[in-house]
């Protein structure tokens, strides 16, 4: 409780709230990242089961969609230290199966699409320029990991000026308590902690205006 206390005490965990113009990213939802005995885990097939439900509203309410996946050329040597640290991200070149989308949530066209080289779906991208262009304000996020790719996008969309909305129940991890933890964190000081639920009623009601 002591914990919560520090965080109450010195305002942290304001509210952000929805803007008026919004984006829905998913990160990473890959082949790899479906399966336990390659990247994925914990929680990973249900926040890919409640992305793909998501991005249908979000689709049929005219919400502009980005998709973002890690690939490295060179066998990892275009990666840096992040090969070193995770080796197994060496395997996933860009054509490789676990590199691939999942099929649920598979880019259409006319949707923002990149491959990253790092965590941060900013990094290395055009997807800052792709946001301003469209005018966007909010940025729903959604994807995996929590603690990770989800995370460091998660920063840089509040550092970008964005209102970075975490989609609970669609970002996933290999293990709860990093999930959990750094949920808790973002929902402190960089982001608002959002339901699927949320989010399409919010969708839904872009849509009848």
């Amino acid at each position: 409780m002591a914990d919560l206390d520090v965080y109450k005490k010195q305002k942290f965990g304001q509210k952000i709230g929805f803007g008026k113009h919004p984006a829905l990213l998913i990160i990473d939802f890959q082949v790899g990242f479906a399966d336990a005995d390659v990247l994925g885990g914990f929680n990973m097939l249900s926040a890919i089961e409640q992305t793909s439900k998501l991005l249908k509203t979000a689709r049929s309410s005219k919400v502009p969609v980005a998709h973002v996946r890690f690939a490295t050329e060179m066998q990892g040597d275009d990666i840096g230290t992040f090969a070193v640290k995770v080796p197994s991200l060496r395997k996933l070149s860009p054509d490789s199966k676990d590199a691939q989308f999942v099929e649920s949530v598979r880019p259409k066209k006319g949707e923002w699409v990149s491959t990253k080289r790092h965590g941060s779906a900013f990094f290395g991208t055009n997807l800052a320029s792709w946001l301003n262009s469209i005018g966007a304000d909010t940025l729903f996020i959604t994807g995996c990991t929590t603690s990770g790719c989800v995370r460091a996008s998660t920063i840089d969309a509040s550092a970008y000026g964005l209102r970075p909305m975490v989609v609970t129940d669609c970002v996933g991890d290999r293990a709860e308590g990093p999930h959990r933890a750094n949920l808790f964190d973002m929902g402190q000081k960089y982001a608002d902690l959002v339901t699927s639920k949320q989010v399409v009623a919010y969708f839904k009601a872009l849509k009848n205006k």
